[in-house]
C-alpha cells in the first residue's frame, strides 16, 4: 500500500497487514512529522501546525487517481512511531539522593553511639567533628587541698565525671593541669581511665597528687583527652 506523507508529499510504501485492522501512528523520514493513517491509507489525525506543501513553496507530484504499485516510491519506508516510554532514571536517581541524605542525617544523630560500637571509624567521624570525644561529658564537684609536710607541700586535685548521655558510652581519660598567673604550665597529671564504661547520669570520681606543690600556682583546670 502506498502512503502519502500530509507534510511533505513524499509517498512511502507500507504492508497493510503491519495496521492488523486499526489505525497506526507514522513517521515521517524525510520531515518527521508524526501524523495517524487509517487502515486505507489516509491520514486521520494530523498536527494541528500541519502545513501543506504546496502552501510551503514545495513542488509536490500531483497524486494519480490510480495508484501503480509497480513504480518504485521516491523515498524509504516511513518510521513507525512509538510512543516514548517515560524516562524514570531521573525519579529513581532523586529518590536514591533522598534515602542517601536521610540515612546521612540517621546516622550523624547517633554518630556518638556508632563510634562507642565501631571505635575503628572514629577518625572519620572526628574529621567532620572533632567535639565528639567530649560531648555530654561534664566535670563536677572539682576540689583541692593541700597537705604541708617535711619534703614540702603536696597538692591533691580531686572531682567527678558525669556522663550526660542516655547511653553506655567509655570514660574519657583527663589531665589536670596547675598554671601558674601568667598561664605557664607548672605541672600536669594525666588519669588513664582504661576500658572503664559508665551509663546514664552514672558518675566516676578522680583524684590527682602533686607532690611538692608549687607556691607560685594559680590556677587548675582539666583537659579531656578522649
Amino acid at each position: 500500500m502506498i502512503i502519502q506523507c500530509p507534510a511533505c508529499a513524499t509517498n512511502f510504501f507500507l504492508d497493510e497487514r503491519k495496521f492488523n485492522g486499526s489505525a497506526k501512528k507514522l513517521k515521517c523520514s524525510r520531515c518527521s512529522i508524526v501524523w495517524t493513517s487509517g487502515t486505507d491509507g489516509k491520514p486521520i489525525d494530523i498536527p494541528k501546525l500541519y502545513e501543506p506543501a504546496s502552501s510551503q513553496g514545495i513542488k509536490t507530484k500531483k497524486e494519480s487517481k490510480t495508484i501503480d504499485k509497480n513504480i518504485k516510491p521516491d523515498h524509504p519506508l516511513p518510521v513507525p512511531f512509538d510512543k516514548p516510554k517515560s524516562d524514570r532514571s531521573n525519579f529513581i536517581i532523586w529518590i536514591s539522593f533522598i534515602l542517601i541524605f536521610i540515612l546521612f542525617v540517621i546516622a550523624w544523630n547517633k554518630r556518638v553511639i556508632f563510634v562507642d560500637q565501631f571505635p575503628i571509624f572514629s577518625p572519620v567521624v572526628e574529621f567532620f567533628d572533632p567535639s565528639i570525644k567530649f560531648r555530654g561529658i561534664e566535670i563536677s564537684n572539682l576540689k583541692s587541698r593541700i597537705d604541708a609536710g617535711q619534703d614540702g607541700s603536696t597538692l591533691f586535685v580531686s572531682g567527678s565525671l558525669i556522663n550526660q548521655e542516655n547511653y553506655l558510652r567509655r570514660v574519657p581519660s583527663i589531665i589536670v593541669v596547675i598554671e601558674d598567673e601568667r598561664g605557664v604550665i607548672l605541672q600536669k597529671e594525666t588519669v588513664r581511665s582504661g576500658n572503664d564504661y559508665f551509663d546514664y547520669q552514672e558518675i566516676k570520681d578522680f583524684e590527682v597528687k602533686f607532690s611538692k606543690y608549687p607556691i607560685n600556682a594559680s590556677n587548675i583546670f582539666i583537659e579531656i583527652l578522649d
